[in-house]
Formats: C-alpha cells, structure tokens, sequence
C-alpha cells in the first residue's frame, strides 16, 4: 500500500480502510515509512504516482498455486 499522508497514525488509518473497502477482511502491516525515491519498475511505478496524487495505491499479487 502506497499513499501519502501527514502522519503514521493517518497512514495506518487510511491504508486499512482502503483495503477494507477493497474487501479484505483482516490486514496485517508489517512495515510503514517513507519511500527513498522513485521505483523503477512496475507495479510499483504506478503505484507511487497514484500515492502522489493523493490516491491510496495498493499493490496485489497472486500467490502461486
């Protein structure tokens, strides 16, 4: 989850109602801080602009079966 927010409560807050309207019943952040630059590859790069633009990204993967 990417966004942009002015503290880490609010981050913590906003990440996990998106993701609750996203239909994820339970969440469990392991990590929160600030980017160090600007990724350089996809998902990831979409991501951060969307977080840019006041948007809260969030970044899924598939689990192999």
């Amino acid at each position: 989850v990417m966004l942009v927010a002015p503290d880490d409560d609010s981050a913590v807050r906003r990440a996990l109602e998106s993701l609750a309207a996203e239909g994820f019943a339970e969440a469990e952040l392991d990590q929160i801080g600030d980017m160090e630059g600007t990724p350089d590859e996809e998902p990831h790069l979409s991501a951060y602009q969307g977080a840019l633009e006041g948007e809260v990204s969030i970044v899924t993967f598939d689990e192999p079966s």
